[in-house]
């Protein structure tokens, strides 16, 4: 027979129990989240892919990829601490409009919070996508790749994502061409360095107008340095474009070191290509057309 409870009841430790249980079970949830599928995505619309324009999806598919290296950071686009929560608004209002694209990125990459999921499902959603001829999903699986966490990332990823990235390049889409050429450039990632086709493919997605992550251009002029004035010119051009996107001052340093230079050796030349620099708004096409003199 139970006895009667005599005395107070003691509310307080069972309150503070169920608070450390449950603190509990959070923290499990979130040491756990990145090895298991990302919830609350909902299921992708077909229908309003159907609906999106080829001019609306190429323009989305531009935006997507301008961000993708930088999603759990500030960049020119969404400059605040409280961007990154922006981006991830944006990317679901372009999955909304019918844009898959951005669909599968959220399911791998969630800005707000900085959270990196698996790669399984999206990779073969992504692979789907390609086989029917979609070369933005070609070109996606080396920008997933690129962002998953080494620990998990499957070798069988990295070779499909390698394989695709070939393919969407020969078809001539401007972000497969741009990794692409970026990989070549500095010889990274598996690939061979191959400066000429790599600068080729760079400068054809240029220009197409994709301006983002242009360190393998400005990697590759920076490693030709010289005082003639067109090899300065180009370095500065780069980087004043990788500016323009991202969250960078290489503008303003190289500035402070011709500066610094033409005063050690009294290069009046030298002074006035500074501030011919600095005065100048360089735009994509001007890059590329320096490149290629």
């Amino acid at each position: 027979m139970a006895m009667p409870w005599r005395g107070p009841f003691p509310w307080p430790a069972l309150c503070a129990g169920a608070i450390l249980f449950t603190a509990c079970v959070l923290l499990l949830y979130e040491s756990a989240r990145e090895y298991l599928p990302r919830r609350g995505m909902g299921h992708f619309d077909v229908q309003h892919a159907g609906a999106l324009s080829a001019e609306r999806r190429a323009a989305y598919e531009q935006e997507l990829f301008s961000e993708l290296s930088q999603w759990s950071r500030p960049s020119r686009r969404y400059p605040s601490a409280a961007g990154v929560g922006r981006r991830e608004r944006r990317w679901r209002q372009m999955s909304h409009d019918g844009f898959e694209l951005a669909h599968i990125a959220l399911q791998v990459l969630q800005p707000d919070g900085g959270f990196v999921y698996p790669l399984d499902a999206p990779m073969r959603r992504l692979q789907v996508l390609a086989e029917q001829g979609d070369a933005g999903a070609m070109c996606l699986m080396s920008g997933l790749v690129a962002q998953a966490r080494r620990a998990r990332l499957a070798p069988a990823h990295v070779e499909l994502a390698r394989q695709w990235l070939q393919r969407g390049a020969e078809r001539g889409h401007a972000e497969c061409q741009l990794q692409l050429g970026r990989r070549l450039l500095l010889g990274r990632e598996g690939w061979p360095k191959d400066t000429q086709r790599g600068l080729a493919l760079e400068l054809a997605a240029r220009r197409a107008g994709y301006a983002h992550d242009v360190d393998g251009l400005t990697t590759y002029f920076q490693s030709r340095w010289s005082s003639d004035p067109a090899d300065l010119a180009r370095i500065y051009c780069w980087q004043s474009i990788d500016a323009q996107s991202r969250m960078a001052d290489g503008p303003q340093r190289m500035l402070v070191l011709l500066r610094s230079d033409a005063q050690r050796t009294a290069s009046v030349a030298l002074a006035g290509l500074a501030d011919r620099l600095e005065r100048t708004r360089f735009t994509l096409q001007a890059c590329v057309d320096l490149s290629t003199r």
